[in-house]
């Protein structure tokens, strides 16, 4: 009996391997021993190991080396250890690939609903067990071979990866995608569905977040588990991946576990489910974080944080959080340079524990942007970073100068985690009590490609090139921050909250909140991030967010822009974090002479008119109202991965019109939300889905009532662009039908 076979050799190593070697020639197919839960497949034609492993429920990462290396467990990886129920353990069988059809099914785990062969021909291929349905299959063997870098570090290889695409399918994730520089060929409006986009760079820039996990309308999710530099396309021919350095190919694919036509819950909820499970749960941010964050390039000195918080208060407006941003460490007496000392300088801040406590006490947090991944020559804490060997190597082994005349740490390294967190905890938490981070610039940026990270940098000691990692340095950020206070046992466990401007795969699990970058003040703009954020919180982002009215060149006195802001606002409000911020064109507030800390133009809500900010006030009332709400889908987002703002299709997987609609989304289970996109709409086309009988969408502004217990319903809503009607857009709540 075969599986009497294959349980007996497993207590004697050396027999096993050459038993079940000969057993899969024989028997062709295995049903593995549940003690195992893993096979490695030699293919001599490939030159190649493979090695299949059961990994969640219902999910598989499968791993390739060159032919005499061996599997890596001491690489960056965006996977946490599975339960021990759905993971693999002792000997896996070792198979030798007989590229002849003759020898009949290929070596094959099935785990769960998951079944992966490695093919006669060598190939991969995935398919979901309850319907027989091929999710994956590679299109050739993948290609893993010697690469030249620079610098010219030996002993890496490039990946391709391509495989067979499906008409049809729908693709969604990928992180945070808008037409700039570095993607030029990015859809001017964006896009949510990202089959047929060209050439995605896998490298972070600013507003360019490759998270590199899809999840896919044929029930099945992937990720590519290697934060190398490179590039990914889904198009209708071929779904292609390619890394420019690795030591090994890592893949994670997961499906359903039942099939189309049958899920008892949402296909999608289950995938992420599965995706959070293998990458990391995000903790529940605490109950301020939900409400307003006030922000602006740049508030420069104490008194105009203080002003600004006052003139919220002071107009019955609440506020929860206020930001000061970059170029806080530079002290103007004298222009010295104090990037890296991590405290704030007294000509411009003469009492920032003062400042923290005042602002506590009127129900304020407060929120600093200290580009702690870099530390300037002129810092105090330079010579140790540099003596240790702390700092990154740029091409030619010296330090890695990156933004603002920072060297950047070279934070793979724990010494050098450890080191720049110490700095960070002596200066601003321990003096000032302030422990809240805007992760600005955090690729890192500043460096050779397009202003942003260097490809040329090497890590680790300098063993790691750039192309290696580069992808996830964000993520280390975060794991720097998570390890200093976050952790369990750290003093800020509940209230570690950080905002940065990149991520990678499993950087939810240390609490990190993303926003999406340097947007321009434009209705493309606007158009692009609409369907950014829903990828990128569809790629296990839980706390997303974006500069409310986009980032530059905003005229506070322009009526498009005043437009614009409140239509953005009115979006705003229905995004995991509400916040405000940008460098506008306009006056400055309050008015008089700058100083010597200096002064920028306005940025709150009483500086685009009376109009605008009476219907921002309304909207901003609107949020406060559902806080309670918001904290509920922290918590389930936290324990289940479900994102907070999600497209239709989320919720409504059988109704197929929600399938193809790009521009509403819910918010949470009970509301549906579509915001004004278009510059000058007087009116907003909108589509309600199905809901079961006694069940009705309610206009939250109107009352109105729309029954659709017989079928989704395309309505047309007014939206004007004056009076008391500029504070209304589409917003829907799902409720229980009342006589």
């Amino acid at each position: 009996d075969k599986h009497l076979l294959l349980t007996s050799t497993m207590r004697r190593p050396a027999l096993a391997l050459a038993v079940l070697t000969t057993v899969a020639q024989q028997l062709h197919a295995i049903d593995w021993p549940s003690s195992s839960r893993c096979l490695v497949v030699r293919d001599s034609f490939a030159n190649q190991q493979v090695r299949l492993e059961a990994y969640g429920p219902n999910s598989i990462r499968a791993r390739a080396v060159p032919a005499g290396l061996t599997f890596r467990d001491d690489l960056v990886s965006a996977l946490v250890p599975p339960s021990v129920e759905f993971s693999a353990s002792g000997l896996c069988p070792v198979f030798d690939l007989l590229r002849n059809d003759k020898f009949g099914p290929p070596p094959t785990l099935v785990n769960g609903n998951l079944r992966a062969a490695v093919g006669n021909d060598g190939r991969l291929t995935f398919t979901r067990v309850s319907d027989e349905t091929v999710l994956l299959q590679e299109q050739i063997v993948r290609k893993i071979e010697p690469t030249v870098l620079s610098p010219p570090i030996p002993g890496f290889y490039s990946l391709d990866l391509a495989f067979n695409a499906v008409e049809g399918e729908r693709i969604y994730g990928l992180g945070q995608h808008a037409k700039l520089p570095w993607d030029g060929n990015f859809p001017t409006d964006g896009v949510l569905n990202m089959k047929g986009v060209q050439g995605l760079l896998m490298a972070p820039h600013d507003g360019e977040v490759l998270i590199p996990v899809v999840h896919s309308s044929l029930g099945y999710t992937f990720l590519f588990n290697l934060p190398s530099l490179g590039e990914v396309e889904y198009n209708d021919s071929v779904s292609l991946w390619h890394a420019d350095a690795v030591l090994q190919m890592d893949i994670w694919v997961a499906t359903t576990e039942d099939s189309a036509g049958h899920h008892a819950t949402s296909p999608w909820q289950q995938l992420q489910l599965s995706y959070v499970d293998a990458t990391g749960h995000s903790p529940v941010y605490p109950e301020w974080a939900s409400g307003f964050w006030q922000c602006k390039l740049r508030y420069s000195n104490q008194s105009q944080i203080m002003d600004v918080v006052h003139g919220y208060l002071d107009r019955g407006v609440n506020i929860s959080l206020i930001i000061i941003d970059f170029f806080s460490w530079n002290d103007p007496n004298g222009n010295i340079n104090t990037l890296g000392d991590e405290t704030l300088p007294k000509t411009c801040w003469p009492d920032p524990k003062g400042m923290v406590d005042d602002l506590k006490a009127l129900g304020v947090e407060l929120m600093v942007s200290p580009y702690s991944h870099s530390v300037s020559k002129t810092s105090t804490k330079y010579s140790a970073a540099a003596a240790q060997g702390l700092l990154a190597k740029n091409s030619t082994g010296g330090p890695a100068l990156g933004y603002a005349g920072g060297y950047v740490y070279d934070l793979f390294n724990e010494k050098a985690r450890n080191y720049a967190w110490g700095n960070m905890q002596a200066g601003y938490v321990n003096q000032y009590g302030l422990h809240h981070w805007w992760l600005d610039c955090n690729e890192p940026c500043g460096g050779t490609n397009n202003g942003s990270f260097a490809n040329d940098w090497a890590y680790n000691n300098g063993k790691w090139p750039a192309a290696f990692v580069g992808a996830a340095y964000p993520s280390m950020v975060n794991q720097m921050i998570y390890e200093g206070e976050g952790a369990p046992g750290k003093e800020y466990v509940k209230d570690n909250v950080m905002l940065a401007r990149s991520a990678w795969a499993g950087s939810q699990r240390y609490g990190a909140a993303v926003w999406s970058g340097d947007t321009q003040s434009t209705w493309d703009d606007f158009n692009q991030q609409f369907r950014a954020g829903l990828n990128m919180m569809m790629s296990g982002t839980t706390y997303w967010t974006t500069d409310i009215g986009g980032f530059a060149n905003g005229d506070t006195t322009d009526p498009n822009f005043r437009e614009l802001i409140v239509r953005w606002f009115q979006w705003g409000a229905f995004c995991p974090l509400f916040r405000l911020h940008g460098i506008r064109h306009g006056p400055t507030w309050p008015a008089g002479p700058a100083g010597k800390c200096g002064q920028t133009p306005s940025n709150e809500i009483w500086s685009f008119g009376n109009e605008s900010e009476t219907a921002i006030k309304d909207v901003m009332k609107l949020r406060e109202s559902l806080r309670p709400y918001v904290m509920e889908q922290y918590k389930t987002a936290a324990e289940y991965g479900t994102p907070i703002s999600r497209p239709l299709f989320y919720d409504f997987w059988d109704d197929a019109q929600a399938q193809v609609v790009e521009d509403q989304m819910m918010f949470g289970p009970d509301y549906l939300v579509a915001p004004v996109l278009v510059k000058g709409a007087t009116q907003r086309h909108v589509y309600l889905p199905k809901l079961p009988s006694g069940v009705v969408w309610v206009n939250i502004f109107t009352g109105v009532v729309h029954k659709t217990s017989d079928g989704g319903v395309n309505i047309t809503e007014s939206t004007p662009l004056s009076g008391p009607g500029f504070s209304t857009f589409p917003v829907y709540r799902r409720q229980t039908q009342t006589n």
